[in-house]
């Protein structure tokens, strides 16, 4: 398993330690200079470097390009995935070309327009047409399930929450082999999932892995979604367990810290980056023990 920097957005496709840079070279040296074996790469924003500089960049410090941003409209109207597909292409592209073979979506966990039934066929329908994008530039998509119930409880219908309600959606899209999981420890623990889950589950899903520990007082009914903290700070998460399942499975991806957490997010840049990689570097010298 190796560390990945994630500042290139704060909200959506990679996490979020509350601190956001846009220009690719201070994210290099940043990285660098905290010692992250990778970092993320946000492809929407305008770049002076071309991707062969991006490239010999990255090389030159060490880096890992690790995963970009899904920005195909999957969810919303059929205009706007149809306009959102050209823009897929051209950021697989400079994406394959730097490197990054990866991007992550999120699955909103629930629809106020369509129920289940039309909207797993709906996303299915539309994942398959980007099959041929995704193998002529050898990408994969690493879907994030949302586990706790608290983003479902006042929507019209729920959607896809769990890791085999992931599976189903990749299968119908015929995306094995380039579809799995942005794995987010918080959102497999309050999905109700366990470690014979991830037993069973096939190593090629394991794209991408996100670590933070929960607020004590909850259950899995209750927990906030966007609040949290440091792995190891609070022990209501089981990451122990988590740690030693995905060692015992043979992972050796990226991970990241996603703590959610407004006391990081106040803290000056560097100083969050050093408080995020030292608790980084505990979780993957306990998963390598």
């Amino acid at each position: 398993m190796y560390s990945v920097l994630n500042i290139t957005d704060d909200i959506t496709h990679c996490g979020n330690i509350g601190h956001v840079v846009n220009d690719f070279q201070q994210i290099c040296d940043l990285a660098h200079k905290y010692r992250f074996d990778g970092i993320n790469i946000d492809l929407s924003l305008p770049n002076p470097l071309s991707p062969a500089e991006c490239k010999e960049l990255l090389n030159q410090m060490n880096l890992k390009p690790v995963a970009f941003g899904f920005p195909v409209k999957l969810f919303d109207s059929q205009k706007e995935f149809e306009e959102s597909l050209p823009e897929f292409q051209s950021q697989a592209r400079r994406a394959s070309e730097i490197g990054c073979h990866l991007t992550l979506c999120y699955i909103p966990p629930f629809s106020n327009d369509l129920n289940f039934n039309d909207r797993f066929i709906q996303t299915s329908d539309r994942l398959r047409e980007l099959k041929s994008i995704l193998e002529k530039y050898d990408i994969k998509i690493g879907f994030e399930f949302i586990g706790p119930t608290e983003t479902r409880l006042n929507s019209k219908y729920d959607f896809i929450h769990t890791i085999d309600g992931t599976r189903a959606l990749i299968a119908s899209a015929g995306l094995y082999g380039y579809g799995g999981f942005k794995f987010d420890i918080h959102h497999w623990q309050n999905s109700g999932a366990g470690v014979l889950d991830i037993h069973h589950m096939d190593l090629e899903y394991l794209l991408y892995i996100e670590l933070n520990d929960g607020l004590p007082g909850y259950d899995i009914f209750t927990i906030p979604e966007f609040e949290r903290e440091l792995p190891f700070t609070t022990g209501v998460t089981d990451i122990e367990n988590f740690l030693k399942a995905l060692r015992k499975k043979g992972y050796q991806g990226p991970v990241a810290v996603e703590p959610w957490n407004q006391g990081i997010k106040n803290l000056p840049l560097e100083e969050a980056l050093k408080t995020v990689k030292e608790s980084l570097d505990r979780c993957l010298f306990f998963s390598s023990k």
